[in-house]
């Protein structure tokens, strides 16, 4: 309940300071069940949603930061469309990594054409484990590095005819400067890309192609449907890039009522690279609970299985388990069957969205996280 308090003392400070009491309860508490709910905000008051960003990665530390999300179109998400939004975020952790940026998703033309389309800044220290197991280098062991990046992302999607496909593309710009804590004689054993130095600057760019599904009841947090993608992402010169290569993927996620209190959720995610690309475009496993980019590989295949079931109208827990793979061609080889699982609980905020936010804490093969989740813990996959 704590955390839900904070939640409501964060909108109250973005409220005009002569408010009465009375307008509160019209504005923040649904009539129907008496219960903390922000859809008149979010709809009718033109307000923003502060979303806490709380941070316990492993790979980058202890941190927080705030994101404002703007909803826009009032009048179809009333209707139960999907709704546009606007976001604004910064946060920083004890590490001194750092990152601020915006975007907006566009639901255009009565839903047949979405865009997603997002830019910012920041510095990232964390550690590589291309060289682990290599060179008498333990397998658990990284090499501390430090980013400093600028990221560009658009992407357009048309709805095909009256279907649930949409067909799309993108383009995806990354301006790197990075700094690696590693002796330039190890740099040549590197088993998944050869580092060009422990400075050096590095650019990708890509155009994307995508083919996606997509029948969710709701694109926040959704309890039936299913939304799968198709991508490939051509990194060339031609577009801005440094290097030639290509990345493919593929991912399902799956939501199926089991009654009217237990939806069960599946998530089936592949990816995979052919050429020459920098140490942070391979795939790594991508689970609650595992330090990011610690299992990269040439390729990664992960599931995951989510249960959340509603004990009141407002109130769900759930519980949630996986398992992926990293396979490497050459020295490294490929990664033993990596698992995670957790326990979460969610809360209804915006019952006209059907929007759940609320918390995960999830336990990896080395460390145990926590995690503020705003929507669905799949929704950015």
């Amino acid at each position: 309940m704590n955390f839900f308090r904070k939640i409501y003392l964060l909108l109250l400070t973005l409220l005009p300071s002569v408010s009465p009491a009375g307008w509160l309860g019209d504005t923040f508490i649904d009539p129907s069940d008496g219960h903390l709910d922000t859809s008149t905000w979010l709809l009718d008051k033109e307000g923003l949603l502060p979303v806490p960003i709380l941070i316990t990665e492993p790979a980058i530390g202890y941190g927080g930061g705030l994101a404002l999300v703007y909803f826009h179109d009032k009048i179809g998400a009333k209707k139960g469309e999907p709704p546009s939004i606007s976001v604004a975020f910064g946060a920083a952790t004890e590490n001194g990594t750092w990152f601020a940026g915006g975007g907006h998703l566009g639901i255009w033309a009565d839903d047949t054409i979405r865009y997603t389309g997002g830019i910012g800044a920041g510095l990232i220290k964390m550690e590589y484990y291309g060289l682990s197991g290599v060179g008498g280098r333990k397998r658990s062991q990284g090499v501390h590095f430090e980013t400093e990046a600028v990221f560009l992302m658009q992407e357009v999607q048309f709805r095909l005819w009256e279907s649930n496909f949409f067909a799309g593309l993108g383009y995806n710009f990354v301006d790197t400067k990075n700094t690696f804590k590693v002796l330039p004689k190890e740099l040549s054993d590197s088993p998944l890309t050869l580092l060009p130095g422990v400075k050096f600057n590095s650019r990708s760019a890509a155009l994307s192609l995508m083919l996606n599904y997509d029948s969710r009841d709701n694109l926040f947090t959704p309890s039936k449907g299913m939304a799968a993608e198709l991508k490939v992402m051509d990194f060339n010169k031609t577009w801005g890039s440094d290097d030639n290569f290509k990345k493919y993927s593929a991912s399902l996620l799956s939501y199926t009522p089991l009654n009217d209190e237990l939806i069960l959720g599946l998530r089936a995610d592949a990816e995979t690279i052919e050429g020459d690309a920098p140490f942070y475009s391979y795939p790594f496993i991508d689970m609650r609970g595992i330090k990011a980019m610690q299992y990269q590989g040439d390729k990664t295949l992960l599931g995951e299985v989510e249960l959340r079931y509603a004990f009141t109208p407002r109130w769900s827990v759930v519980g949630f388990g996986g398992a992926g793979k990293a396979y490497n061609n050459g020295i490294k080889g490929d990664s033993d069957i990596i698992y995670s699982k957790g326990l979460g609980v969610r809360y209804l905020i915006a019952s006209k969205l059907g929007l759940q936010m609320g918390v995960d804490v999830a336990k990896g093969p080395d460390d145990t996280a926590i995690y503020i989740q705003f929507g669905s813990s799949w929704s950015a996959k």
